[in-house]
């Protein structure tokens, strides 16, 4: 069956972006709201495997927002259970760069996930300040960058008890 679902995943083309991008998030915002329940972490790896393939068609779609997911799958877990923070690293790295540093939520993603997941406090308390500092009114991401700035302050104010 997963066979067969990477059969389909690898036939899709350009024009099918905006459709399995929105399933792809759907799907992980669905496992992390029933992250206590194995069937649905078990689908990360159908998630990965769309993503996967979305970068291959258009790495830049939403403003590099395939790699912020990508990052964000490959930084779940510290490397001794699996999981790949300096792949992670890389993807959150792109997608700042293919949105230009506009999306603020990419680096509070960063911060709490990857930069605490390697105790990394330069890194972590640097991309929150520097989410802070920046304007969050950008054409099609002011509420999610308002977000971002509340959750960088909590992220921050928590920064030397984490740390």
């Amino acid at each position: 069956e997963f066979g067969q679902f990477t059969q389909v995943i690898g036939g899709l083309s350009q024009k099918d972006v905006p459709a399995f991008y929105a399933l792809a998030v759907a799907w992980l915002g669905w496992i992390q709201a029933n992250s206590g329940d194995w069937n649905a972490v078990a689908e990360l790896p159908r998630t990965r495997v769309i993503l996967e393939r979305l970068l291959q068609l258009d790495e830049g779609y939403d403003r590099g927002g395939v790699h912020l997911y990508m990052g964000g799958l490959q930084t779940l877990l510290p490397a001794s259970l699996g999981g790949s923070p300096e792949t992670g690293r890389v993807h959150l790295d792109r997608a700042i760069e293919l949105s230009a540093g506009q999306f603020l939520m990419t680096k509070v993603i960063y911060a709490r996930q990857y930069a605490r997941l390697v105790f990394d406090k330069e890194l972590h308390d640097r991309l929150l300040r520097e989410v802070l500092k920046a304007d969050p009114r950008v054409p099609g991401m002011t509420l999610p960058n308002v977000l971002a700035q509340k959750q960088a302050r909590a992220l921050l104010a928590e920064s030397d008890e984490y740390f």
